[in-house]
């Protein structure tokens, strides 16, 4: 069992599953018909993926994430995100099981042995069975882990399960993206014609009024105006995701003055408890509201005035409560000492069997003899160590780095030993030092210039608001949402009364917040309900120590924007596209009576500009930056006027002076190897995106969170 928590110490096969193949295991097998049901998380192309498997993969994820945290906390954010993974986890593997199955793409029992033992192993198995001394893969490791996989609790098995999962479902993908990008085919043609395209050029003459030049105040915009910018553009108005805009209203729970009160009077008694306290850290770390270092700390860390108070105060001082930001405050100065902030040294370890550690076979007493004649060694050769730190050492990765201890901190606790151990020691100077798992020999190296520093009991009070008044903050809230319910009534009342009236624009379905406000996930789900209705006002929201109510102020669905909706933020480009209008208007007119293109520049009142372009538009001229423009002028005659020409940001009158060909050339393999690697490229990243945009999906989620 020792290789197991070897395996578990260094490769991080946890992690794994959390990082990089969580999506394996929170997926279950999503593949089989089902019986349809209204229960429904999503329907995928008509397959339905049941809430009650959704919601058993999302327990199994959290679980999972608070073992590999060590914490049971999750926040109401990170348990949001894992919905999110888990859900779009399992719209992917419904999407691409439908592909693979059309197709027959599997991977057989016999690829994916190849794949966790074979000569050339999968990546996540290459990368997490290493050799933690030597950080290479060991395919001993991988058998050895195998072979005691049944000894294992179930746990672990499970875990190895998802892992073989995850190598098994890449291995899917991989195959499905090589089949696809590996099918790329461009013929000579194309290719040749995209050649030219990028090394043919021309240089050309030409006239353009600059539309900067008329002012705003003569350009009068009509609804036509509108129209006809938005048909043009309407590509640039559609949503993938429908939105909803809100107005709302906080209203916070703050203390009250008899929270206060009793706050302060409950310190009181607090602070005599305190005095008699024996052991006053022990004592903080019982009752206070906050944590604080309870090492030695330099000056400037502590809160608030406590730090001046204390600094140059003896040991045992006392400082009373008092208030600050909404903390009531109490301290005792436990020790003073001039401390380095950092040393530097050196180990050699010898370790003995401890749990977990059964590698190691040497008992306690047999390390202690090992020690002690190194040091018997050392005491004759001190510079034998850096030698046994190298080849004698148990400490994992002793034979990179030698032993160095290069960042011993004070109030690290991982050092805490050595650090303590290097106080009272000198430079160069060696010991054998005691640790939980062996012997580490020890030389101290060189510390820091020591400094002034205090350990101090801090105790915090937190003021606080009591059920009362989140209760009295509750009912004026409820009181304003049943009073004021139409949108006029809302904006008025919270500008009567003096409440800050906020803005929640471009609110998508899958937020969880609003406007960085936690808990907002049901003001969301509010928003997007089929029953609530432009100019809706809301029930009130529990925020987390304040209240909201809100106004759906708009709702823009999927899609095509509607114009109305977007006309305050198009008026400036619709305005510029008007003048770009006028200026082609006035060119025509002048062009009717002159085919001279220096006299058109000049009943213009502007200049002839010279340029060189490609067909692929790249040049700084203003003439280039119009791709329709530019396409018209490789399709045009030679050495005639030109115009107007009309594009998205001027209008042009032009003359093309000369043609210069593409060189000649008959080998177009590299063009055709950069074509073929770049569509490689977009192929791993865009095949599913394409997929999941032409599949049909219902999604449920605002229904069940």
């Amino acid at each position: 069992m020792a290789i197991i928590g070897t395996i578990r110490k260094q490769s991080g096969l946890a992690v794994i599953i959390v990082g990089v193949a969580i999506a394996a295991f929170v997926i279950g097998d999503f593949g089989k018909r089902r019986a349809k049901g209204t229960n429904d998380i999503a329907v995928v192309n008509g397959e339905e993926i049941p809430y009650t498997d959704f919601s058993a993969k999302v327990e199994e994820s959290l679980d999972m994430q608070k073992e590999n945290r060590g914490n049971e906390k999750i926040t109401d954010q990170e348990a949001f995100q894992i919905r999110q993974g888990v859900y779009d986890n399992l719209i992917k593997e419904t999407i691409m099981g439908k592909e693979y199955d059309e197709i027959g793409l599997v991977v057989s029992p016999e690829e994916l042995f190849d794949q966790v033992q074979g000569k050339q192993p999968h990546r996540y198995i290459l990368q997490y069975f290493k050799d933690p001394k030597t950080g290479v893969y060991d395919p001993a490791i991988v058998l050895n882990y195998l072979k005691q996989l049944d000894q294992m609790e179930p746990k672990a098995r499970k875990q190895w399960l998802a892992f073989e999962k995850a190598i098994k479902d890449d291995r899917q993908e991989s195959k499905f993206t090589n089949l696809v990008s590996k099918s790329f085919y461009l013929p000579k043609a194309f290719i040749k014609q995209d050649y030219i395209n990028k090394n043919r050029s021309m240089k050309l003459r030409f006239v353009s009024p600059n539309p900067m030049e008329i002012p705003d105040s003569t350009v009068k915009i009509t609804d036509a105006d509108y129209q006809e910018f938005y048909n043009k553009n309407i590509g640039f108005f559609y949503q993938e995701e429908a939105y909803r805009d809100l107005d709302f209203i906080t209203f916070d729970v703050l203390p009250s003055q008899t929270d206060r009160k009793k706050t302060s009077e409950d310190v009181v008694s607090l602070y005599k408890d305190f005095l008699a306290s024996p052991d006053p850290i022990i004592f903080m770390n019982a009752n206070s509201d906050k944590k604080y270092d309870t090492g030695f700390v330099k000056k400037g860390v502590l809160p608030g005035r406590l730090d001046s108070l204390l600094y140059n105060s003896k040991v045992g001082t006392l400082v009373e409560p008092f208030e600050q930001n909404n903390v009531w405050l109490m301290a005792k100065l436990m020790d003073i000492q001039d401390r380095p902030d950092t040393m530097k040294g050196m180990q050699c370890l010898v370790a003995f069997s401890t749990p977990g550690n059964e590698a190691i076979k040497r008992t306690k007493d047999q390390a202690k003899a090992k020690a002690d004649s190194l040091m018997d060694i050392l005491k004759k050769k001190p510079e034998m160590l850096a030698s046994f730190a190298r080849n004698v050492s148990d400490f994992s990765s002793a034979k990179e780095d030698g032993g160095e201890l290069k960042a011993i901190v004070d109030g690290n606790a991982g050092y805490a030993l050595f650090y303590d151990a290097g106080l009272k020691m000198k430079p160069k100077e060696i010991k054998v030092l005691e640790t939980r798992i062996g012997y580490a020999i020890f030389r101290l190296d060189e510390k820091s210039k020591p400094v002034k520093k205090m350990r101090v009991a801090v105790v915090a009070r937190n003021i606080e608001p009591s059920n009362q008044t989140y209760q009295d903050t509750y009912t004026r809230a409820s009181a304003f949402a049943g009073q004021y319910r139409t949108s006029d009534a809302f904006d008025k009342a919270s500008s009567k009364l003096g409440l800050s009236k906020r803005e929640a624009p471009n609110m998508k379905e899958t937020d969880n917040t609003v406007m960085g406000l936690p808990n907002g996930r049901e003001v969301v789900r509010w928003a997007f309900s089929e029953n609530t209705k432009v100019g809706d006002i809301s029930p009130v929201f529990d925020l987390q120590g304040k209240y909201m109510v809100a106004l759906l102020k708009s709702a823009t669905p999927k899609g095509a924007i509607p114009l109305e909706n977007i006309k305050t933020r198009i008026e400036p480009s619709v305005r510029g596209y008007k003048k770009v209008n006028m200026g082609a208007d006035k060119l025509t007119k002048v062009m009717e009576n002159t085919k001279d293109l220096y006299a058109i520049a000049a009943q213009m009142k502007t200049k002839v500009d010279t340029a060189v372009i490609s067909f692929s538009g790249l040049n700084r001229a203003s003439i280039a930056r119009d791709a329709d423009v530019v396409g018209t002028l490789f399709t045009s005659p030679f050495a005639k006027l030109l115009g107007p020409l009309k594009g998205r940001s001027g209008s042009y009158a032009a003359i093309i002076d000369g043609i210069n060909d593409a060189p000649k050339k008959d080998d177009y393999s590299s063009e055709m190897q950069l074509q073929k690697s770049l569509f490689e490229q977009r192929a791993a990243n865009a095949i599913y995106p394409a997929l999941q945009k032409t599949s049909k999906i219902t999604d449920s989620r605002l229904r069940f969170y």
